[in-house]
């Protein structure tokens, strides 16, 4: 079997230059864009993992509005991240959970609240975490069942994004 050196480099060439192009379209997926919508469905109780979570979502708005994207964020809060959008852990289920990182957990919600951001904590999750309605942060909106209000965003086109 002879080896064609020629065509070899011939299809190298072709496939270095289809890698290419595709790396320049992907540089060029935010053309034409004009606004993002989505969903943040965060149920974590992991305080390291919150921190982390928030801190990203609130970089991807600032990153997608300095390309001149409007940004439509929705932060559905249940389970046992629950616990932080309250102002005290004190008589909640959650009173023995030692949070060193609260204060910065909640600063950053308000600063996604300020830029546009809707924050929604679930009554359900309230109820079953003991959180009574005045021991909620004011950045944070209660909603009766936030499954609810998830389903309908995204049937209006919101992205679905999973925060676990």
């Amino acid at each position: 079997m002879k080896i064609n050196i020629k065509r070899i480099s011939g299809m190298l060439a072709f496939i270095v230059m289809i890698v290419a192009a595709s790396g320049v379209a992907m540089a060029n997926d935010f053309k034409g864009v004009k606004e993002v919508k989505a969903v943040w469905d965060i149920t974590t109780g992991d305080e390291n993992v919150f921190v982390d979570r928030v801190q990203l979502i609130k970089e991807t708005a600032e990153g997608l509005k300095k390309r001149g994207i409007k940004v439509d964020f929705v932060l559905v809060i249940h389970g046992p991240a629950a616990k932080f959008v309250t102002k005290s852990l004190a008589g909640t289920k959650f009173e023995k959970d030692k949070l060193a990182k609260l204060d910065q957990i909640q600063s950053t919600m308000q600063n996604l609240r300020n830029g546009g951001a809707k924050i929604e904590v679930c009554s359900i999750a309230m109820s079953r975490g003991k959180i009574g309605r005045e021991n909620v942060q004011p950045f944070a909106v209660i909603e009766d069942n936030v499954f609810e209000n998830t389903i309908v965003l995204e049937n209006k086109g919101y992205a679905y994004m999973p925060v676990h």
